[in-house]
């Protein structure tokens, strides 16, 4: 783990996730790896200048000092690629995302865009694609094969492309969809049930109103497909397919919903086929044409309250509408910037034909807090509304002021983008401004996951509530042991007002879990009428939720106006973060079997694996003999733990049978899984190769307390971890991870995985 320098931890209070996401994943790094930033001021000034270098001579003090203006505090945050791009030598791009078009129903086509997916994976960028259009599984192909294999057989080829290419620590983001009415469909709801399949992507269905329609009347549904090689119809019951898509949803967390009648026809940009779009980016909350990407920015609301926990809190109007306008011009800015910055010619080319942007919010509910609204009452829904609204058209005046000033975004035509249904519910006299200015940029709002950058700035993430109050962490040191971490605005909160108990917070601290579901999806709805774009949300749901309780969640977004709606249910996903490829131990032959002594004394070494914490307990005879080794992996899944339960009884057997215990070390180690990590100078490779390094510390003698104390702690029967709703995070292992915004983020060391 990286040593933080004093002056990141200062900067942040002490705070060491937060301190650790900055340096980690945003300080600025040479070419070698050594970071050059140690604290958020140096990085606003580097982001700043090079945001502002696109200007005119004459104007670029001026747009610095605005930009920095706007930066500083994190008021307003950039993505996570423009953190990281602006100003480095990398090759990285500045966009956070893209969608990328299959062309043609043909194998070429198929493995051209697998090439571009990877080319698009080692700048930095997520990618979104659509697999509608290869023809269903049965179908007649020219070649050996004679029948197709169907549109889902490749979606594992995207898979590992995915979970191939490496971005800096992390693996690259995608999002999979499929058309509700494409044959192959009900083979596309069910292909998460193997928890080995398409391990690497995000997967939703497009769902039609015709198609919901049917569900609601309980009404036949045709599947069909066409092209100039195949004909392809099936009626089935609508309802059966949509139990499907709802049970799926409950075990796994996949697929997730988009209504996309609704994102088509609420999409401002559906007059230009060149600007139509034809999918999403990994997190949905960006609809995108072939080759459209992300350019993402949040306003951090909790900034924006003035009197913050009196009946006197207000938002402070002035610096936000200030913050909105800087923000859109920023965001603006980052596509001329980045145009030589991206994997395709396609990419960089259609991002300046439609310079969508995605002016985004987070800190939502720290706002509503900061305010004394609960987040589930009537009276947040109603300030929510007009504060979006407000949102909305400071955005649409300030991009229409850009298109006066540096022109409208190519594709713009005026008759046609103020007839489309977003645009035309704009204000009369900003409508007028409009058609004679032009806008700056075909889309301007979204609403993003902000995990690690909400995180970085103290907030929660996008329009989520708080996920919990605090958290549970070990602490390395035995001396230690286990203590919480407050979330950093409750803490902020409890010094404020000198409370030493969180249960004596007020009732509008509500965390996630403890928020009626349909309320979150009318949250959702009323924040979806103000955005062009779309909405990343998850609805975080018990482990008892049934899948009638999802069937109405999804019906009621379709209701009220959602583009999509995804749902977690607590463990759902669990087994994603969890390797299975250990090899299995050799079968040994001719041993002689030995009668087991009443008792054996023995040691307990915990060692770290990338699958959580083993506990590795080795027992001795009278002569210091090994002859007994009991394996367990903690918090970890039944699969990790019959596993390493199951080795444990062949090791013991083979030592009990007069086994050489230097040939099981020899045998497991060095074995390779998923992924490794290093503990005190030992790297770990894989369980075995764990098991292996933690027999070779006892016959090495080492004294655990002396030397390597961290080795040595053995959790305590009565330990009791408050983070209930929270996983083993596979980096720092701690029970700290948490799943939001279509996203596993860390709560401790800032780890993000989406899937």
């Amino acid at each position: 783990m990286i040593d933080l320098p004093k002056e990141t931890l200062e900067f942040f209070d002490n705070d060491e996730l937060r301190s650790r996401i900055f340096y980690e994943k945003y300080s600025l790094s040479d070419l070698e790896g050594n970071r050059t930033e140690k604290t958020p001021i140096e990085m606003w000034k580097r982001i700043a200048r090079e945001l502002a270098s696109v200007e005119k001579e004459d104007k670029k003090q001026e747009i610095e000092s605005n930009f920095y203006w706007l930066l500083k505090d994190f008021k307003f945050v950039p993505g996570g690629r423009i953190l990281f791009g602006a100003g480095s030598n990398h090759k990285a791009t500045l966009l956070n995302c893209y969608y990328l078009p299959i062309k043609k129903d043909s194998l070429e086509a198929i493995y051209d865009t697998a090439k571009e997916m990877a080319r698009t994976y080692s700048y930095g960028g997520g990618v979104g694609i659509d697999i509608s259009i290869l023809r269903p599984k049965g179908a007649a192909v020219n070649n050996a094969a004679r029948f197709s294999t169907g549109s889902v057989s490749f979606m594992e080829l995207y898979s590992i492309t995915t979970g191939i290419i490496g971005q800096t620590g992390r693996r690259g983001a995608l999002m999979i969809t499929l058309d509700v009415t494409h044959p192959d469909i009900e083979d596309f709801v069910t292909i998460k049930k193997d928890k080995t399949s398409v391990r690497y992507a995000n997967i939703s269905v497009k769902v039609y109103d015709e198609f919901m329609q049917a569900v609601e009347n309980d009404k036949p549904f045709n599947l069909r497909f066409k092209n100039d090689k195949v004909d392809f119809n099936k009626e089935i019951n609508a309802r059966d397919l949509w139990k499907k898509i709802i049970d799926t949803a409950v075990n796994t967390g996949d697929p997730g919903i988009m209504f996309w009648d609704r994102m088509k026809n609420e999409s401002p940009t559906e007059y230009d086929e060149k600007m139509a779009i034809h999918g999403t980016n990994p997190c949905s909350e960006q609809p995108l044409e072939d080759y459209g990407a992300c350019d993402l920015g949040a306003i951090n609301l909790d900034y924006f309250v003035k009197n913050q926990f009196t009946d006197n809190a207000e938002v402070d109007w002035e610096n936000l509408e200030k913050t909105v306008r800087y923000g859109v011009h920023f965001l603006d800015n980052v596509l001329d910037y980045s145009y030589n910055r991206h994997a395709l010619k396609e990419q960089a080319e259609e991002t300046v034909y439609a310079r969508r942007i995605g002016l985004g919010i987070m800190g939502l509910a720290n706002m509503l807090i900061s305010m004394n609204l609960k987040y589930d009452s009537d009276k947040a829904i109603e300030f929510v509304d007009y504060l979006m609204k407000r949102i909305k058209e400071t955005a649409y005046d300030e991009s229409s002021n850009i298109a006066k000033e540096k022109g409208p975004f190519p594709a713009f035509v005026a008759e046609k983008h103020i007839q489309r249904n977003f645009v035309k519910r704009l204000d009369k006299k900003l409508l007028d401004k409009i058609e004679k200015n032009g806008l700056r940029n075909a889309c301007i709002l979204t609403v993003a996951p902000t995990g690690s950058i909400s995180s970085m700035a103290g907030v929660s993430g996008g329009i989520e509530p708080i996920f919990a109050l605090s958290y549970t962490r070990r602490s390395e040191s035995l001396s230690e042991g286990k203590f919480e971490v407050l979330d950093p605005f409750v803490k902020r909160y409890m010094d404020k007002f000198g409370i030493k108990d969180k249960s004596k917070l007020p009732e509008f601290f509500v965390t996630s879990h403890k928020i009626d579901p349909f309320f979150r999806v009318k949250m959702q709805a009323t924040i979806q009428k103000h955005i062009d774009s779309s909405i990343s949300s998850t609805v975080n749901l018990s482990a008892e939720t049934d899948a009638d309780t999802v069937d109405k969640i999804y019906r009621y977004a379709w209701k009220l106006g959602c583009k999509s709606i995804t749902v977690y249910r607590e463990g759902s996903k669990d087994d994603i973060l969890k390797a299975t490829d250990e090899k299995p131990v050799k079968k040994e032959e001719k041993l002689i079997e030995e009668e087991r002594p009443f008792m054996l004394s023995g040691t307990t070494i915990r060692m770290p694996t990338s699958q959580g914490n083993m506990y590795l307990t080795v027992n001795r005879d009278e002569n210091s003999n090994i002859k007994e080794i009991f394996i367990d992996m903690g918090r970890s899944g039944e699969t990790e733990k019959s596993f390493t339960e199951a080795l444990g009884r062949l090791i013991s057997i083979y030592l009990q049978s007069g086994g050489d215990i230097h040939r099981v070390i020899r045998t497991l180690k060095g074995i390779k899984g998923g992924n490794s990590l290093w503990f005190n100078g030992i790297q770990v490779f894989s369980i075995p190769d764990g098991i292996a390094k933690a027999i070779e510390l006892t016959l090495k003698n080492r004294d655990p307390d002396k030397e390597n104390e961290t080795l040595h702690g053995v959790l305590k029967n009565n330990d009791k971890l408050e983070n209930e709703k929270a996983t083993v995070c596979p980096e720092c292992h701690q029970k700290t991870l948490i799943f939001e915004n279509g996203c596993f983020i860390c709560k401790n060391c800032g780890y993000t995985k989406c899937e």
